[in-house]
């Protein structure tokens, strides 16, 4: 009898040291790297390009300093399912118990309800470069507000123009996807601005059918060739950020002999706009600060796991650069991509 009740007491004893060493958070110790650090997951749209890039750099950079395990989930441009697969990221990593998901949803409604399952099992959510439709459901949001941006992008555009004496005319937009979230507030912004300052000489412009190429610069060329055929007073074109339509809108001015009659504005820097300058390939844009989001992404997540105060919104100014400041404002950005980012 002896004996059974000392072993009872022994079975005890270790369940209770078995149950004090799982009795930490589990979310600090079930992650994808099986290390004792607390994981991140960070959902961008894509991970490479001058805009991505130093974004995902500052953002692996920032985790690894404040002790975290980073997780990168994203898929190619290409890719026909691009919505369902981010949502699967997003049920990975509450599955995976991560203390927190950075992501860039592309559409506001299809994203918040995933959104709002990870809030309601513990998740804390950080929105980037676009937001979902309920404020409620993340806890910050940290980036360009692509309206305003849009909406600079369309004014120095207007302001060119008018410098040039240019009243009226045909204008060609292109972008990666219409429909995602980022390209249509960009849309609206440039609109926006170009008539603010235009005025009544806004009514003199007409905008095409906009392109869409998904980051496919034969198409975007293949699409604006077409339309300068056929709209021989068009004297503008924005391309709203990505490889395809930048690269694209280029090849076909040169191909259709319009370098400097036609105007090219787009969205962020690229070193790919630098084979355009000496040529009149593109003549100005505004660039987004990716690496400083990056940084702030990683930064209020780890000020809202510590349970500190933050703010709703994070914005980050674009900045507008001539084409003949192109070069010299690169040589900067160019450092995001290498370790000279001090």
């Amino acid at each position: 009898m002896k004996k059974k009740i000392l072993v009872l007491l022994l079975i005890g004893i270790m369940m209770g040291v078995l149950t004090g060493c799982s009795g930490s958070d589990s979310k600090s110790t079930s992650n994808a790297s099986g290390s004792d650090k607390k994981t991140l997951y960070f959902i961008p749209i894509v991970d490479t390009g001058a805009y991505w890039s130093p974004m995902k750099k500052a953002a692996e950079e920032r985790a690894k300093e404040l002790g975290y395990n980073l997780v990168f989930k994203t898929s190619p441009p290409s890719e026909s399912q691009k919505n369902e697969k981010h949502i699967g990221f997003l049920q990975e990593a509450i599955t995976s118990n991560a203390v927190g998901i950075a992501i860039a949803p592309m559409d506001p409604d299809m994203f918040d309800r995933k959104v709002k399952e990870a809030k309601d099992a513990g998740v804390s959510i950080v929105t980037f470069d676009a937001d979902v439709k309920t404020k409620d459901n993340r806890a910050a949001y940290v980036g360009t507000d692509n309206k305003l941006a849009g909406e600079e992008l369309g004014k120095k555009a207007a302001e060119y123009l008018k410098g040039k004496g240019i009243k009226n005319g045909k204008i060609a937009l292109a972008a990666v996807n219409l429909t995602q979230t980022t390209m249509t507030y960009r849309q609206d912004g440039i609109r926006k601005g170009f008539e603010g300052v235009m005025g009544a000489d806004a009514q003199s412009f007409s905008w095409l059918e906009p392109i869409q190429d998904n980051d496919q610069a034969s198409e975007s060329k293949r699409q604006l060739e077409g339309q300068i055929t056929s709209n021989p007073d068009l004297i503008a074109v924005f391309s709203l950020g990505s490889e395809g339509p930048d690269t694209g809108v280029m090849e076909a001015i040169k191909s259709q002999g319009k370098a400097g009659k036609i105007y090219h504005f787009g969205f962020d820097y690229t070193p790919t706009w630098e084979n355009g300058i000496k040529e009149g390939l593109i003549t100005g844009i505004v660039d987004q600060d990716s690496y400083a989001i990056g940084k702030t992404i990683i930064d209020v997540m780890d000020k809202i796991i510590k349970k500190e105060k933050i703010q709703d919104n994070y914005p980050v100014a674009v900045k507008w650069v001539e084409a003949n400041q192109i070069v010299e404002y690169g040589k900067d950005k160019q450092k995001q991509f290498t370790n000279e980012t001090k």
